[in-house]
Order: C-alpha cells, then structure tokens, then sequence
C-alpha cells in the first residue's frame, strides 16, 4: 500500500536540451555551442524531483509524449522516488531548448507538447490523491484552464496551495485569492504588480502589493540579491549565498521544493527561507537539472540539522 502522499505537483514534464555557449547568436548568425547536455526538466517534474530528493512522498500528475522522451522523464522521476501512476502518456513530449551563458544565466524556450493535453477528467481521476496532500505545487507550463479547475476543485480541501506563476500569467482575482503561496521571480513580479522591481527595496513594497491579493504568502525571488517574503503579518529579506554560479537552470524549482520540505518539517518561514536559500545555490553550483537537485543526506552532510524548530 502506498505511503500517505504529502505533496501533489501538478505541472509540465519536458525533456531538456541545454547548449553551454559563450554568448547568443546574433540575427542571422551560426553560432557554436560548446557542450550538450541533455536530460529531465519541466518546473512542475523539477519541483516534484526536488521534494522527493528531501525526502517528501511526492506524486506527479501530468502528460509526456509516447515517446523515448516520455519514457526517461517517467523513469528519471521513479528514480527520484515520486509516485507517476498519474502521469500519462499522449502526443509528444515537451521540450526544452535552453541556451546556458558562462555566469550561468539562461535562455529557454519550450515545446509545449503533451503538457497542453492535460484535461478536467485528468485531474477528476486524480483527486482523490489531490485533495489528501499537505501542499499542491502548480505552475504555469500546462493550459491556464486547467489551473483555474484545480484551484477549484480543491477550494474547501484541508491543503495549502503554491502557485509558480512561471511563466507569468493574467490569474484571476477568484483564483489568486485561493493561493497560500505565491512564488515569483522579479519579472513575474514585474508582470503581475505593474511595478518594476530592480532592488531589494523595490522587491519589498511589490511583494507587500503582492500579498493584499493572496491568501498569506508572496516569495519574490531575485536570482543573485537574494529572496523577498511578504505576510500579512510580516516581510523579511534572505540574501543568497555566495557561490559560483555554473548553471541557474532549475534553481527556482529546486527552491520551491526545499521550501515546501522545511514547512512540512515544521521550520518557521524564515529558517526555511534560509535553507532553501541554501539548496538553490547548491543548484546552481552544478550543471544540469533535477539531476543537481541536492538530496537530504548531501545537506546533512553539510552539518545541517532537519529537526522541526519552534514556530
């Protein structure tokens, strides 16, 4: 019988193609790559990689292609330990191209594929394992319609909401209002608040525009300044760590993941800011992507502690 599932991620698979390369190419130029390196991704089967890897009892609910593509997502995420029996298999798989620069920014563009085949009785057939988690991780790789429904469906259930409003999506009042928490990087932000956020102050009074529309939480991301976290009870700052950044490709997922982890585990919200913190840097220290997810024995090796601290 399987385990009670404490984490539901309900989002994109793709199959990830990443060219490590100087810089872009020009209009109308060949450019060359130096490296490929090919393998899992999509932000809803990162997210579900990254929980597991921490020790979660994670379940995947989503679409990949009837094709290879489709198998080694499948097997890479049972690896990892996440339940697939709700992963099904139609079309062709998504993709992901991304462009990887020397300092570790990327440039990414995707094939929706079977991500967008996903339906209502997809989600009605999974409910039940749904409703009974602790957290739903949503993003925004799979057809907004979908995510309207789940945020429906799931109104009175006794678990809390996080949405990655990645890419950034128009989300309706009715359904923003549903959300416990909000996760968004400064361009998502941008998107959503009409307000440019360029610094840490910046970041601050559009995450506490943020909040008035959510039901507790804003994180606001900011690649190397660091994170933003907004209440309706407080706001508080995390710088990141210093490391050297080879690879960013996941590392919001991979934040997404370790953050849900520490609530579960019981930290309060900024020791488990702190430590997911934490685990994105280890992210981007490594090339590739649910494969450079951090485990929890890495991070015990690290000498940290994952006993539940007081609220």
């Amino acid at each position: 019988m399987m385990k009670k599932q404490q984490v539901a991620v309900i989002g994109s698979l793709n199959y990830d193609l990443l060219l490590k390369q100087e810089r872009l190419p020009k209009k109308g130029e060949t450019f060359t790559a130096d490296d490929l390196i090919q393998g899992p991704g999509g932000k809803g089967a990162n997210q579900a990689a990254q929980c597991a890897k921490l020790g979660l009892s994670t379940s995947m609910i989503g679409k990949v292609g009837e094709d290879r593509f489709g198998e080694a997502l499948i097997g890479s995420l049972q690896a990892f330990g996440v339940n697939v029996d709700y992963v099904g298999k139609k079309g062709t798989t998504g993709m992901g191209i991304v462009n990887v620069l020397p300092d570790g920014d990327y440039h990414s563009t995707l094939l929706r594929g079977a991500n967008y085949l996903i339906t209502k009785e997809d989600i009605n057939q999974s409910l039940e394992i749904i409703s009974g988690c602790q957290y739903i991780l949503l993003q925004q790789e799979i057809p907004p319609s979908i995510i309207d429904y789940i945020i429906e469906k799931t109104r009175d259930a006794k678990c809390q909401l996080v949405l990655n409003n990645a890419p950034a999506r128009d989300i309706s009042e009715t359904s923003l209002s549903a959300i416990d928490i909000l996760v968004v990087n400064e361009t998502e932000a941008e998107f959503m608040s009409d307000c440019k956020v360029d610094s840490v102050e910046s970041a601050h009074e559009v995450a506490q525009k943020l909040v008035k529309k959510v039901k507790n939480t804003v994180i606001l991301t900011l690649g190397a300044l660091g994170v933003v976290v907004a209440t309706k009870e407080e706001s508080f700052y995390t710088p990141a760590n210093k490391v050297e950044a080879v690879d960013a490709t996941g590392a919001g997922d991979s934040f997404i993941g370790a953050f849900v982890f520490c609530l579960i585990e019981g930290y309060t919200l900024q020791k488990a800011t702190d430590l997911a913190t934490l685990v994105s840097s280890i992210t981007v220290s490594r090339t590739g992507g649910s494969e450079s997810f951090p485990t929890l024995s890495e991070l015990q090796g690290l000498a940290l502690s994952h006993k539940p601290l007081e609220r």
